[in-house]
């Protein structure tokens, strides 16, 4: 089978391969995913994509570090995202949690009441970010 793209829909493809990539590379998918990766990459020069390499020495399509970097800028703000809503929500169970031992709630009242206290830590964590994150022991 052949598909055609256009060179914009080449970059959107490969930036989107890169990014799966980045996620499941150390997953036991990692050969299958390497694999694909690198027939991806093997296209970026036919599509007149500045960026990508070939290292003889190692056999493999390589990015520049200006190419990495730009990647990295969209995977790190997606990192940032998933630790701050990740941390909202274990805090807001963490609470919820230390609640319930002296209420009693219901589904749909733990519902509300979990979400109620995941807003709170999001507008916490926006306005102060991590500088008044505290662990006590």
């Amino acid at each position: 089978m052949k598909i055609n793209f256009t060179k914009k829909q080449y970059e959107t493809l490969f930036k989107m391969v890169q990014y799966g990539y980045w996620v499941a590379s150390d997953t036991e998918n990692n050969k299958e995913f390497s694999e694909m990766e690198q027939y991806l990459n093997s296209f970026a020069k036919d599509f007149g994509m500045e960026g990508v390499q070939y290292v003889k020495e190692y056999e493999i399509y390589d990015l520049s570090k200006e190419l990495e970097d730009q990647l990295h800028e969209v995977i790190d703000e997606y990192e940032e995202g998933v630790f701050r809503d990740k941390l909202a929500y274990h805090m807001a169970r963490k609470e919820f949690a230390e609640e319930s031992e002296n209420h009693e709630y219901n589904q749909e009242k733990a519902f509300i009441r979990i979400m109620e206290l995941e807003e709170k830590y999001h507008l916490h964590i926006e306005k102060e970010g991590l500088r008044k994150l505290k662990i006590e022991e």
